[in-house]
C-alpha cells in the first residue's frame, strides 16, 4: 500500500500559495485604478477651472479699470467746476506764464496743467507751455446800430469784441470820438465764417447805449470746451 506523507505545517499546498497570490493581486489591483482615476480626476478638474480663473482674473482687471477711469472722472470733474481755473486761463491768453497765471489766481501748476490738457488747449514751445485757445464764445457785438450775438472762435475775436464794448462805454460816457477811433473798418468773423463790422458811428452808439440790453459780461459765454 501506498503511504501519503504527512503534510507539514513549513510546506504550504501550492492552491493555498496560488491563492494568497490572485488574492494580493486582486488587492493591488484597485489600489492601482484608483490612483490612476485620481489622476485624470484631477486633471479634469485643472482643465475646468482654468477658464473660470481666467474669467476672475478679466473681471478682476475690468473692475479695477472701471474704478480707475472713474477716480479719473471724479478728478477732472473737480478739476473742471473750479472757477480759478479758467480765469487763469484768461491770464495765459493775455502772455502770462502758466506757473505765474495759477499762482495769481491761487491754484498750482499741475491743476492747471490738467485742465489745460483736459480741454485741449494747451501747446509747448520749447520748455514753455501756452494756450491755444479755440473755443467756441457767445459775445454780443454792436453792429449795424444794434447789438448781435454771434458765436465767435477763440480767445483773440472775443478780445477784440470786448475791448469794442469797453471803448464805446467810455465813449458814451466821455462823448471822446478818439475812444472809438481805433476800430474803424474793424470787423470779427462768426464761427459760420460771416464777418460783421464793428459799430464806430457816435449816434448809433448813444442810440444803443440808450437801449435796454444786457451788459457784456452777462451775455459773454464759453459754449465749448475744445
Amino acid at each position: 500500500m501506498n503511504r501519503r506523507k504527512p503534510k507539514t505545517k513549513s510546506e504550504p499546498s501550492k492552491k493555498r500559495k496560488l491563492g494568497v497570490s490572485l488574492s494580493r493581486s486582486r488587492a493591488r489591483a484597485p489600489a492601482k485604478r484608483n490612483k490612476r482615476t485620481r489622476r485624470v480626476a484631477a486633471k479634469k478638474r485643472r482643465v475646468l477651472n482654468r477658464p473660470r480663473l481666467a474669467t476672475r482674473a478679466k473681471s478682476t482687471s475690468r473692475r479695477k479699470t472701471s474704478a480707475g477711469k472713474k477716480a479719473s472722472k471724479r478728478v477732472r470733474r473737480k478739476i473742471s467746476q473750479d472757477p480759478r481755473l479758467e480765469i487763469a486761463v484768461k491770464e495765459m491768453n493775455r502772455g502770462r506764464s502758466m506757473t505765474a497765471a495759477a499762482q495769481s489766481t491761487g491754484t498750482s501748476p499741475k491743476s492747471l496743467k490738467a485742465y489745460l490738457r483736459t480741454h485741449r488747449i494747451s501747446k509747448r514751445k520749447g520748455t514753455r507751455v501756452s494756450t491755444r485757445d479755440k473755443r467756441l464764445r457767445r459775445v454780443p457785438v454792436m453792429t449795424n446800430g444794434k447789438v448781435r450775438i454771434v458765436t465767435v472762435r477763440g480767445y483773440e475775436a472775443a478780445r477784440l469784441v470786448g475791448e469794442h464794448h469797453n471803448a464805446a462805454g467810455q465813449f458814451v460816457r466821455t462823448n471822446d470820438v478818439r475812444l472809438i477811433a481805433p476800430f474803424t473798418g474793424e470787423t470779427v468773423q462768426s464761427a459760420s465764417g460771416r464777418k460783421i463790422e464793428l459799430e464806430t458811428d457816435p449816434n448809433k452808439i448813444h442810440r444803443i447805449a440808450a437801449m435796454d440790453t444786457p451788459p457784456f459780461h452777462e451775455i459773454y459765454e464759453i459754449t465749448s470746451n475744445r
